[in-house]
């Protein structure tokens, strides 16, 4: 694999586990046991699903996928027609998130690779290392751009 990364996303985990312990607070403190056990195993298991974001530039496609792995995304090289290193606003959020004119996947900070499709979909991958992500994208699209001629 060229290339390998892994965002920690210990904004996602700290927000899940924060939340998550002061609502079932509130809910235990109101006798309402269940619904809190409840509500902290729920935000674990999220906290657990967003606690990562690998992102893998192959031969021939661009997989990534949150923490453990659960759901997978990826993209053919060949149908990535334009990347550009971008800074999310705050307001986009973390996790999967379907905004205005593209799909984003973040577990951390702002700053993220667009990638817009042959399809014209565009996504955007958060990632704490946007520079080193779009030039490994592109190092491999030459690569395979070369092996096609």
């Amino acid at each position: 694999m060229p290339y390998r990364h892994t965002q920690p996303g210990t904004f996602s985990v700290a927000t899940c586990l924060v939340s998550g312990t002061f609502g079932a607070l509130l809910l235990w403190n109101a006798d309402h046991h269940s619904s809190a056990m409840t509500l902290l195993i729920v935000e674990s298991v999220v906290a657990v699903l967003f606690s990562s974001l690998t992102v893998e530039v192959g031969r021939r496609e661009l997989r990534w996928h949150f923490g453990p792995g659960l759901w997978r995304h990826k993209v053919p090289l060949i149908a990535i027609q334009e990347i550009a290193v971008v800074r999310n606003g705050w307001w986009h959020g973390l996790g999967l998130r379907f905004g205005s004119g593209f799909r984003l996947y973040s577990v951390s900070g702002l700053d993220a690779v667009e990638l817009r499709l042959a399809s014209n979909d565009v996504r955007r991958i958060g990632t704490n290392d946007p520079h080193g992500l779009a030039e490994a994208i592109r190092a491999a699209r030459s690569r395979t751009d070369d092996a096609e001629d």
